[in-house]
This record gives C-alpha cells, structure tokens and sequence, in this order.
C-alpha cells in the first residue's frame, strides 16, 4: 500500500510464492460486519522549517479531509499516523489501542492495521496484479489459496477481472491506482489513509476512481484520512474536514461550510472565491492607497491586517470607471491590470494580481475587447459588492 521500500507488509516475494497452508484462513472481510473503530491523534512533529501540531478525531466508519498548501505539513501528518515518522509529542490512539504516546509502546507500522495509499500505485512490478492485490491479505496471515480467492473477488470488484494476469506496466495509471486502492482494501485496515490518490490521474480517469473510491469506503465503513487540494473531492467522500498552514489547524468544519463561509484564505481561494489582503480602516480594507469596502464578519480594529473574500460572481465588471461605479448600485471601483484570463463550462474567470477576481458569461466577456476575450494585460474596472465582500482578521 507504500512504496516496497517500507516493507510494511514483508517480503512480496516470499508472501507470493509460499503456499502458506499453516497460515490462520481469516474470515471474509470482517471489517464490513465491524465499523472500524474511532481514531484520535495529537500529531507534533519538529520539522526544519516549523513544528506540525495537529489535533484531530474521527469517528468510527467516517472520513475526514485535510486541506493545506503544498509543504503545509499534510504528509507529515499521515506518515506520523501511519507510523513511518515517530512523533516528538502527542498520541495516536486507534479504539481502545494506544499506538504511539506518552506510556505507550510504539507500535510499529505493520501492525497498526493503518494503511496509506498516495498518488503513485506503487504496485510490485514482478508480479502480477491478482498477486498484488493478494499481497495485502497475505501481509495480514491468510493463506495463498484464501488470499488469492479474495484478490479474484477484488478485481471483478473493480473491473479489472480479464486483466488477472497483466503486470503493472502493461496498465494503463487509471487502472494501476484502482489495482491499488483494492489492494489497500484487501488488506482490510481499520484506518485507510489517502494522501491525494487522483492527483496523478487524468481527466478521464480520475472520475472512475474516485467514484469507486466513495463507494467502497462507505461498503466497508473504513475509517479514513483523505489529503486533497480540491474541495470537491472532499465534498464527495469526507463528513468533516480541517484546514493546516504552516504545521498547524486554521480551519475546520464540514465541507459545505467551508465552500459557503471559508476563514482562511486558503480555503477561500480552494473553494474558489477571490482573496485580498490589506489593512482594515474606517470601514474598508485598504491595498495601499486604493480601498474596497467590505463588511467585517468580526470585530476589527483600525490599522489591523484583515483579508477580503468575495465571490467573483459579486464582482461587477466594466470597461471604464464612470460604468464600474453605477454597475453595482455606486459601489466604487478598482482599475484591475488583468494577470490570467481563463474559461470553463462558458464562464470567463479574470484575475487582477490583488487577488481581486470576476467571473462572467462568455459573451458578456467579449464585449468589454471589440469581439474578443479580454488578454492579460488589458485594464478593466472590478467593481465588488461591498455587502458579499466578507472581511476576517488577516
């Protein structure tokens, strides 16, 4: 479920060629009778740059998110529950069974029934793929007949049944990363933890995955960590999700509050709104010399560093400033030099290096350049509805 170099489950080799016959036959997928149980971590991990300190429970059967920029500490988390990195403080602690803590014996990564499935397959080149997803079941005891009845089992599960006999490489990503998550699966952990499994996969094949991904968490009722950069992602497979910057929790709540009222501008930037920082005075947030009015969802104080996050679609756009000022009931304007200019699903997105972004009809958007979309480079006027402009402490 790791790269082999963790060994986390053996010897491949020797679990594919043994018959095993003394081996224990464990029940068919008994953690589909059990819910998993509960997982609670108190992750602190010293890093170079910052110290991960992070908090966090999930119930049992259910899935959590955590979001984050790139080098946020998300990895680090997962490796830290999985047992790959030690932990310089805290706990983690599965049910009833204390893993890693102050009075506690470290229970090593291959027997903390935790799996971890990144974006990379990872799958064993030498064997083929029913001896792959075998591999997980082997790993836990069972023997070679048993364990090669539930990797049959698997791949007519996900599809993959006429390709028994293929090695990785004669797949294609899409089906190497469901190999994968079936071998994850087979394994039958209590915890699954999945640090952005769609984000090496195509357009085309990513949807696939992902769907087979929600339904076979919700079959098994595996408790389990998802790290992804798309909130949608989240809105489809998680029931709580948390925010991390910098090693630490900034936000937290169930997606939907997220994409609705975001905290953080990462999470507003993640659910697609447009963010700029400033400095709070006298009603507004100003950039310099040049305001917007906003309304400040919290107290603030004046002088005191404040982010705006406003919906594009709250952002009027014109291509003077006489109009910018009428088109949202005299709500001011902002000469925005535009820095990305991108379409999708017949909307225009235009970005002003602020952070200040609008988002109109295709064809509205060919009226402000003579016929034509507007490029980066042209001036256009943003005018945000200061009512839909949310302020926060910076």
């Amino acid at each position: 479920m790791t790269s082999p170099a963790v060994h986390r489950f053996g010897d491949p080799e020797r679990h594919a060629d043994n018959d095993g016959s003394d081996a224990p036959n464990h029940a068919d997928s008994p953690n589909l009778c059990t819910p998993a149980p509960q997982l609670d971590a108190h992750v602190v991990v010293h890093r170079a740059d910052f110290t991960v300190d992070v908090e966090l429970t999930v119930a049992a059967g259910r899935c959590l998110a955590v979001l984050g920029h790139n080098g946020a500490g998300k990895s680090t988390l997962l490796h830290a529950i999985a047992g790959l990195l030690a932990l310089d403080d805290g706990h983690v602690r599965l049910g009833d069974r204390e893993l890693e803590g102050h009075a506690a014996v470290r229970v090593l990564p291959q027997h903390r029934q935790i799996g971890l499935l990144d974006q990379k397959p990872r799958l064993f080149p030498h064997l083929d793929i029913v001896h792959n997803v075998a591999f997980g079941p082997r790993s836990q005891g069972i023997n070679r007949r048993r364990a090669l009845a539930i990797s049959h089992d698997w791949l007519e599960r996900i599809g993959l049944a006429h390709r028994a006999a293929s090695k990785p490489h004669q797949l294609s990503g899409g089906q190497q990363q469901r190999v994968a998550i079936a071998r994850a699966f087979a394994a039958e952990p209590q915890v699954l933890l999945l640090d952005e499994p769609f984000a090496a996969l195509d357009a085309e094949s990513a949807p696939s995955v992902r769907r087979m991904l929600v339904d076979e968490l919700a079959r098994t009722k595996t408790t389990s960590i998802l790290v992804t950069h798309d909130l949608a992602d989240a809105w489809q497979l998680a029931d709580d999700c948390v925010v991390i910057s910098a090693g630490a929790a900034v936000d937290r709540g169930a997606p939907d509050r997220l994409a609705v009222e975001p905290r953080h501008p990462f999470t507003a930037a993640l659910a697609g709104y447009a963010v700029v920082r400033g400095i709070w005075r006298s009603g507004a947030i100003w950039l310099g010399e040049r305001m917007l009015k906003g309304t400040a969802v919290e107290p603030l104080a004046d002088g005191q560093a404040a982010i705006g996050i406003v919906a594009p679609s709250s952002v009027a756009v014109s291509s003077t400033a006489v109009l910018a000022g009428t088109a949202s009931s005299g709500h001011g304007a902002w000469k925005a030099t535009l820095t990305a200019v991108s379409t999708r699903g017949g909307v225009v997105r235009l970005e002003d290096a602020s952070g200040l972004v609008a988002e109109l009809p295709f064809a509205d958007a060919r009226t402000f350049a003579g016929g034509r979309l507007p490029s980066p480079g042209d001036v256009l006027w943003f005018s945000p509805d200061p009512t839909q402009l949310r302020v926060l402490p910076a």
